[in-house]
Order: structure tokens, then sequence, then C-alpha cells
């Protein structure tokens, strides 16, 4: 009786370790806490839209389940947040998508993807060529896809005029830095400016210097914020588009409730459909916030953007075929 009463005692004991480390990051069915990494400032829409979903999400699970909001890198940059969260030590975030896992999660900043913010939502949400193949790339890193965030489309800018700075062909006389990824530097130089790789974080002494003449990687947000004092033009080409992800660890996502599982996703889905049209609005609030600070908005007009999208179509996208494949390319082409 003793044998089978210290047999029986293990097994529980042995139940019950399995259960608690079977699945990292498994949520308990009452009290979790969740911890939710964001790379934003407090005040930026990006990181007010966590603390809006977790208003949404905590009321429509009774408080059973908390998210805890860390914005402002608090838990690590995002490639160490993206880790954290496939291992299941990080709950959810709302990220950059790193592609040193798998470059696939370059393809939403494929240059040109769209000329305007509804254009963009439909290239970056459910339903698209592009969504899916970035949906496939996370479940395969052990991360679930809850939506893509709008944060904006990028110019360039510069502290001198560029010679011709809406042909799309014609050389711009300028040196800009790009980040060290080859959709910048490509799409740059095929818009005619010279390229140089230098740390975002010595850019603006760099600008201020003349080491280079200007940046492409911002919004007019960030050119407003950080870039204001030491350029005198800003680009709206509205070339490239920044984007975070809103992802949660897969096993996670797989263990919770169905019932939980459509809270989250409905508090998601409402910040990210609105978050392109926010891009929109603010991407014209700060243009005129830098002309109000003596920055220069040089205008693109439809007909030149339409201009400059086919020509870097029709030069920059074959280059870049080498890196994402011919024929995710054609996919992505018939989906525009």
């Amino acid at each position: 009786m003793r044998k089978g009463f210290l047999a029986a005692t293990l097994l529980g004991i042995m139940a019950t370790v399995f259960c608690t480390t079977a699945i990292p990051g498994m949520a308990e069915a009452k009290g979790d806490k969740f911890k939710v990494a964001g790379i934003s400032a407090p005040e930026y829409r990006g990181t007010k839209s966590l603390y809006a979903i977790k208003d949404k999400f905590e009321a429509a699970t009774d408080g059973k389940i908390e998210l805890d909001v860390f914005p402002a890198n608090q838990l690590g940059d995002y490639t160490q947040v993206f880790e954290e969260i496939r291992r299941g030590s990080i709950e959810m975030g709302l990220i950059f998508l790193p592609s040193q896992f798998d470059v696939m999660l370059e393809v939403g900043s494929l240059p040109f993807l769209a000329s305007t913010g509804e254009e963009m939502k439909k290239q970056l949400s459910p339903g698209s060529v592009v969504y899916d193949i970035i949906d496939k790339s996370l479940d395969k890193l052990g991360v679930k896809l809850l939506r893509l965030y709008g944060d904006g489309f990028i110019g360039v800018g510069i502290a001198k005029k560029p010679s011709n700075p809406t042909d799309p062909s014609a050389d711009k006389d300028a040196l800009i830095r790009v980040a060290p990824v080859a959709v910048y530097k490509e799409t740059a130089e095929d818009m005619g400016f010279r390229t140089t790789n230098i740390p975002y974080a010595d850019t603006y002494s760099a600008i201020q210097t003349g080491v280079c003449d200007g940046w492409i990687g911002g919004s007019s947000q960030i050119n407003y914020l950080s870039f204001r004092d030491v350029i005198d033009y800003y680009i709206p080409y509205n070339c490239l588009f920044d984007q975070t992800a809103y992802i949660i660890n897969k096993k996670l996502w797989e263990s919770m409730k169905p019932e939980e599982q459509k809270a989250l996703l409905d508090a998601v889905n409402v910040e990210a459909d609105k978050s392109f049209a926010d891009s929109t609005a603010e991407d014209l609030e700060f243009q005129k916030k830098l002309e109000e600070a003596g920055v220069e908005i040089i205008e693109v007009s439809d007909g030149e953007r339409a201009a400059l999208a086919k020509h870097i179509r029709a030069t920059t996208w074959p280059k870049l075929a080498k890196t994402y494949g011919e024929e995710t390319l054609e996919k992505i082409k018939k989906d525009l």
C-alpha cells in the first residue's frame, strides 16, 4: 500500500510538472498576465493602440487575462523581443519583424507596393498575397500574426535641394544615408541618389557636418521630431512604407479559449484597420509642422508618383527577385 501510494504521488507530481512545462508560455485558466512589448514611445499612436487593445480585451475577458504593456523598448529591441516571443518568455508585442530569421518577412517593404494609405491597407491585410507570405513565414517560426499595423509612408529628408527631384531616372546629385537593407539601397539608387551606410544614431550629425546630404527611411513625423534642425527639404515620395506587427507566441495562442482568441482579434483588428487612415492624416499633419519649422516640402503629384512607381517596379523589383524569388514577385504584381 505504501509503495502504491508513493507511486501515485510521483505520478501526480510528474503530471503536474508536465502540464505546467509542456507548452512554454501557455495561459492558465484564470488570473493570467501577458507581457506585451512595444518599441515606440508612450505618446506614439502605435503604443496608444496597445493600451486600447488592453482595455477592450480585459473588459471582454472580465479581467481573467491582463495585458501588461511595456513601451519604448523596455523589454529589449525588436530583434530580442521577437526571439523572446518565439520562446514564450514574452507573450505578445507590436514590433518590426526582423528578417534575419526569414528574409520573406521583409516583403511588406517592397518599394511602391502601394501609393496611398487605402491601397497599402489592402496589401497588408488578410487576403492579400503579401500578408499570406508574412503569415506563413511567422507560423514556421512559432509566432502567430494577429495583424500588420500601418506606421506610415517614407520620404527623403535632405539639406540641399536635389536636381530633378521628381524625375524617376534623373541623377539627383545628392548623397543620402540608407539602412543596410537591399530594398532601401536599390530603391534610392534607382531613384537617382547616391547612397551610403551610416548607423541611424549617427545620421543627424552626418547631415549636420555634411558627411551626407540627407537620408531615406523615415516618415514626415520622424523627420520632424528628429531631423527638422538639419534638413531644409522633405520629399514625400511614399516609395516605402513602415509597418509593425501585432504578434503572439503561437503555442500560447493555440492554448487560449476560442472566445479569448476572438476577443483579442476583435480588439487588434479595430486598431490595425484604422492605422492606415491614421498614418495618412498623421503624414499631412507633420508635413505642415515641417513647413512651420522652415522645411520646404517638395510636392510630388499623383502623376509623378505613378511614374516613379512604374520606374521602380520595372527597375528595382527585378533586382529584388534574387531575394524574394521571381514567382513571389509575379504573384504580388498580379495582386496590386
